[in-house]
């Protein structure tokens, strides 16, 4: 109720009267609307191609007709238009480690398995705020005496209910992964035949860095099965491992015992095990150093290899904790080896990573339709790193490619009030010729539009909710009122644009046939699923039943995901998510690695001027920027604070309700201090997701650097080394 009828609701559309940026509209009819977007769109592409207009959405929607969920209309819009995707590279530290385990999940796939799990634990992720709907299977193990183990930067809410609570620093996460693992070999605790079987420990490699195969011994590939994305035959050209049990060289399929170690003489040529590679890092994070990285005492890191070693099973609880910094996927692949090595993995209440669940019952096919003879839509024109927009702008490249942006669409998106770099966005979109934003609300973005839609909200259409979440499930958006005002759904906006630029043959579908698309698969009638049982029953399993996933596990036969079906500790094959010319040190990808974050560790040179690490959290009344609008949820957070540990504040003079500001080189923000005993000493945090209007001075995102590693686009939101002053 509160955001259906808020003073903030968008009523009608708007056109920009004053300078971008001022909020400064008038109001217009939706033909006018229309009509410009139909007008503008069309000239940018008459002159520049359709990759000059680009669409920018984020998470503020998971439904497949209004939203971004799986195979959503936004994309098929995209794929009509064929005009360029801006990719909003959130999240996306853990992409390098899917040949590790794709998804970064390792288990039964739900929650439900959470009680079967011996200990539990939560390493970098707070569900009491950020999954609050998990939080009761967490506990469910606790009443049946299981353990639940916390490692957090922060004590807070989540790591109140632990049974014990181990403080790191923050983005050392990785070198505690590999304290654990030296651990653990040290004392026997390896599942040494499932790091065997289940992993490619034993694969060779040679000298080049690259692995043996057969064709390496002389024997020539074969063809295998057509590649479905070439349609061409794939390569069979086997692993080469040493094998114990005959000694000498062997195909992984064939070898009886597989070497981890000591691989005996193949041709003269020198060669290693992945696994010995493994303990070649290893050797430089022995336990006394990890101690002196993450914080924590050596007889801690000691009790949680033997958990991971004897309290089995372990389930490991990660989500995006260690997302958002400029090391942060460095804090992945070591991490994945912990329970991969110590094999609490393939079984119930073992695993890893985050419960998040892509329904695999949709049709992706969908969002790339075809028109009345069989002929293919356009498609996306290019993807784009949201980090380089302005660059493309300025410079007329992308990478080593011609490019050219003149305008942008916006949905489900409000990135002045939650992306990195405040001043980055304010910048490039008042450089484009032409901005549209659709939203509930009047936002901070919406004041940077030429055009202003007003989205209609949820309840007021039909939908099919897809999640990207944690739960196996999709559910039936029953509409439950008319629009208010002269709101229209995003799917039916989307559609008469392109119908006005001469896609419609492409969207010429009703959200009810466009859900029932969705569904039309046989993995969905596989489960019973359809587009009238799913109306009937509003709600539907995207998985199969959860008892049979769990007696469907077995160590012995689980896979990976990978193209070995094995989990990796080492890779010779590198795939860039953006290929754009960047430097790329092959070195640190092929295998695991930290290192130190530039901002947020202690003893990063910026620390010695800047002194304060300065967190951001997800907010309890919030889901990023959304609900900021409903004025009931400031009577539980009314306000911006910033969160200080009693020693900082009493060394700063600073007292609770004090103004303080909080500042670095790229920006600063004013607010409320709260002095709080769970921040460790030199760091800072403060709820994310505040709209400009509603700090004092400032705003929260100008301390934020859209910097990036060469590796993984991402928002490094906690990479923020910064100062205090009481004012």
């Amino acid at each position: 109720v509160g955001r259906i009828y808020s003073s903030k609701r968008l009523q009608y559309p708007m056109r920009r009267t004053g300078e971008r940026g001022s909020g400064q509209f008038e109001r217009i009819s939706w033909d006018e609307a229309f009509d410009e977007i139909e007008t503008k769109w069309k000239a940018i592409i008459d002159e520049y191609g359709p990759a000059a207009m680009a669409v920018l959405y984020g998470s503020g929607n998971y439904a497949v007709c209004s939203g971004v969920g799986a195979a959503s209309a936004t994309n098929r819009f995209i794929n009509a238009l064929g005009c360029a995707y801006i990719n909003m590279d959130t999240d996306l530290a853990g992409v390098p480690t899917g040949h590790v385990a794709p998804g970064m999940g390792l288990g039964s796939g739900e929650p439900k398995d959470y009680h079967n799990a011996k200990t539990f634990v939560c390493w970098a992720a707070n569900p009491s705020v950020s999954q609050p709907h998990n939080m009761h299977f967490i506990f469910d193990g606790q009443e049946e005496g299981h353990r639940y183990v916390v490692i957090d930067p922060a004590y807070n809410a989540n790591a109140a209910k632990a049974d014990w609570y181990v403080p790191i620093k923050a983005t050392t996460d990785g070198a505690l992964a590999f304290g654990i693992i030296n651990e653990l070999i040290a004392n026997n605790w390896i599942d040494t035949e499932f790091v065997r079987s289940r992993t490619n420990a034993p694969f060779l490699i040679k000298e080049d860095g690259m692995f043996l195969h057969m064709s390496d011994l002389g024997v020539k590939p074969t063809a295998g099965e057509p590649d479905p994305a070439t349609g061409e035959p794939t390569v069979i050209d086997p692993y080469v491992v040493w094998d114990e049990a005959t000694q000498s060289a062997a195909t992984v399929e064939e070898a009886q015992k597989p070497a981890l170690q000591n691989p005996g003489d193949i041709n003269g040529l020198k060669l290693h095990t992945a696994y010995e590679n493994l303990l070649d890092i290893l050797a430089g994070y022995p336990t006394s150093k990890v101690a002196e990285i993450t914080g924590i005492p050596a007889d801690d890191i000691h009790e949680l290899a033997r958990i991971y070693g004897e309290d089995g099973p372990v389930m490991t609880y990660v989500m995006m904790g260690n997302n958002h910094y400029l090391n942060g996927h460095y804090n992945y692949w070591s991490r994945m080896l912990v329970p991969i090595l110590s094999g609490n993995v393939g079984v119930s209440g073992s695993g890893l990573g985050s419960p998040l669940m892509i329904p695999g019952i949709i049709n992706w096919a969908s969002a790339s339709p075809t028109d009345a003879a069989g002929n293919p839509c356009p498609g996306q024109a290019v993807r784009y790193n949201i980090n380089q927009i302005e660059s493309i702008i300025d410079n007329g490249v992308y990478g080593n490619d011609p490019a050219v942006l003149k305008g942008v669409y916006i949905t489900n998106l409000n990135p002045l009030a939650t992306m990195a770099d405040y001043e980055y966005y304010k910048r490039w979109m008042s450089k484009l010729d032409f901005v549209v934003v659709v939203d509930m609300f009047a936002t901070e973005t919406t004041n940077w539009a030429d055009i202003v839609l007003p989205a209609a909200h949820w309840f007021e259409q039909v939908d099919m909710f897809t999640s990207y979440g944690t739960a196996p499930y999709v559910l039936w958006q029953e509409k439950a009122i008319e629009p208010l005002y002269e709101s229209r759904s995003d799917f039916s906006i989307m559609k008469e644009i392109a119908h006005r630029l001469g896609a419609g043959e492409f969207f010429d579908v009703t959200e009810e046939e466009f859900i029932a698309e969705q569904l039309d698969t046989d993995a969905a009638r596989e489960l019973g699923v359809t587009f009238e049982s799913l109306k009937e029953n509003k709600c539907a399993r995207t998985m199969a039943p959860y008892e049979s996933l769990a007696a469907a596990m077995n160590k012995d036969t689980f896979s990976f995901g990978t193209a070995t079906g094995r989990a990796e500790l080492y890779t010779d094959t590198i795939t860039k998510f953006y290929d754009i010319g960047q430097d790329y040190p092959m070195e640190k990808e092929m295998q695991p690695y930290w290192e130190p974050s530039p901002e947020a560790t202690d003893t990063a040179e910026i620390r010695s001027r800047l002194p304060f690490h300065l967190l951001s959290e997800h907010m309890r009344t919030r889901t990023h920027s959304q609900w900021w609008e409903n004025d009931f949820v400031k009577e539980f957070e009314a306000e911006p604070v910033l969160k200080i540990s009693p020693a900082d504040a009493a060394e700063r003079g600073i007292e609770a309700g004090d103004e303080v500001r909080v500042f670095n080189d790229r920006g600063y923000v004013v607010m409320k201090a709260v002095i709080n005993a769970g921040i460790p000493r030199g760091t800072l945090s403060t709820p994310r997701a505040w709209e400009g209007s509603e700090f004092i001075d400032g705003h929260m995102q100008s301390l934020l650097t859209n910097e990036e590693v060469y590796a993984t686009p991402n928002q490094v939101f906690n990479e923020v080394a910064v100062d205090i002053e009481k004012l």
